[in-house]
């Protein structure tokens, strides 16, 4: 049994002390009613090894020889959708007032994944995971269709976006998969593009020759999947001259900007909020307030990974009254669409975003907003489901409203 990944994370995966906090726990000064949102599902046998602290003793048992890999083991760990709010829960890591030595080590997000490339590398990833990482390998994105599909969210624009393998711009719009390629979720792309053209920003995107930005492969365990597609981008982003780059999926954020390390050092990258607040820093617009109550869905990508929570909410406080749910910021509830779960385990992940849905219905908010594209579909897919009357809007969409 080679547990290659794991061992380069070995502290951090033999970190937890087991004292099962993460799984479910009370701390109302930092919004949390509950920690993992798979426990709070009854699309699992709440055993413990579906949540954390049973998932860290698979973790020494696997190192102690106890355990080995297999297929079983895989249908259990892939039942997770790394949103890490374990991690951010755990005591031992932010205690102020206890010196524990482990507090500097636990990266269950980091333990997770790795074990998850080692059962890849063993032959046991799931079946709908290798069809999607196949895919990404060969036709560089992981939806399995053809990469020429990724212009026909721009066909009802009005203007041109210029196509940066012909000409250069001073920001790259990386679109994304999710964006380009689905239909009810295109309106973030074309909205984001208009922004920038009303703003005057001097933009374009690579439209059939983006490449994924991997995130989906990094997540299911398939490093040679990621590996192949961030070599293309890297390679890519070179050639080009590319400078700046900005994204409205927190996936590829999260991924450009942590995954790919120092691979773009040299490339500053934002997220759509935190580009659109640096401009309202840097330049006299006018925003309307149309005092919509909206509430503020936090991806697990651009808040708890990332640390992205104040710039989507200084913009929703310009242009909307937004009030918050019971949990949010570093507490809130992952929706269910990330870490492969939707593809692999989508009973799993829709009850996720179910239960995300009823949350923001308690607020009485008219609209549930989000910065993820992955979080629009799941989210609007529960909304759909439990015939919400919440409707589901990208962040770039209220900014244009109140941009007009």
């Amino acid at each position: 049994m080679k547990l290659n990944n794991l061992m380069k994370v070995k502290e951090a995966a033999l970190s937890c002390v087991h004292c099962g906090q993460c799984r479910v726990a009370n701390w109302p000064e930092k919004n949390y009613y509950y920690v993992c949102p798979v426990y709070k599902t009854d699309c699992t046998p709440n055993f413990e090894p579906f949540f954390a602290r049973g998932k860290n003793l698979l973790l020494k048992g696997l190192f102690w020889g106890d355990l080995e890999l297999s297929s079983e083991l895989s249908e259990i760990i892939f039942q997770c959708s790394l949103c890490g709010a374990c991690e951010d829960f755990c005591h031992n890591s932010h205690n102020e007032y206890i010196d524990f030595a482990n507090g500097r080590w636990m990266e269950q997000v980091i333990s997770f994944e790795a074990l998850r490339a080692d059962l890849v590398e063993a032959g046991y990833g799931l079946d709908s995971h290798n069809s999607m990482n196949d895919a990404l390998m060969t036709q560089l994105n992981p939806y399995q269709r053809n990469n020429d599909d990724k212009n026909t969210w721009k066909t009802d624009l009005n203007f041109q976006i210029k196509d940066l393998t012909k000409e250069h711009a001073e920001v790259l719009y990386f679109v994304g998969c999710t964006a380009a390629f689905t239909p009810q979720i295109q309106t973030v792309a074309r909205t984001t593009a208009k922004i920038l053209h009303i703003l005057n920003i001097d933009f374009g995107i690579f439209g059939q020759n983006e490449v994924c930005c991997g995130s989906v492969a990094v997540r299911t365990g398939n490093r040679k999947a990621f590996n192949k597609v961030a070599s293309l981008n890297v390679r890519m982003f070179k050639e080009y001259n590319i400078k700046t780059i900005i994204t409205s999926c927190a996936g590829c954020y999260r991924t450009l900007k942590k995954d790919y390390g120092d691979l773009l050092e040299d490339i500053q990258i934002f997220h759509t909020a935190e580009y659109l607040e640096k401009i309202l820093k840097n330049k006299d617009i006018e925003l309307k307030n149309r005092h919509q109550l909206v509430t503020y869905h936090d991806p697990c990508h651009l808040g708890r990974h990332s640390g992205v929570y104040d710039t989507p909410r200084n913009i929703l406080n310009k242009i909307s009254n937004l009030v918050e749910m019971k949990t949010h910021r570093e507490a809130s509830m992952c929706c269910g669409a990330g870490g492969g779960l939707k593809k692999a385990f989508p009973d799993l992940s829709l009850e996720m975003a179910k239960n995300r849905v009823k949350e923001a219905e308690e607020t009485q908010a008219k609209y549930l907003v989000s910065t993820c594209p992955f979080c629009f579909r799941n989210l609007s897919e529960a909304i759909e489901v439990l015939n919400s009357g919440l409707k589901m809007k990208d962040l770039v969409e209220l900014f244009l409203e109140a941009l007009e």
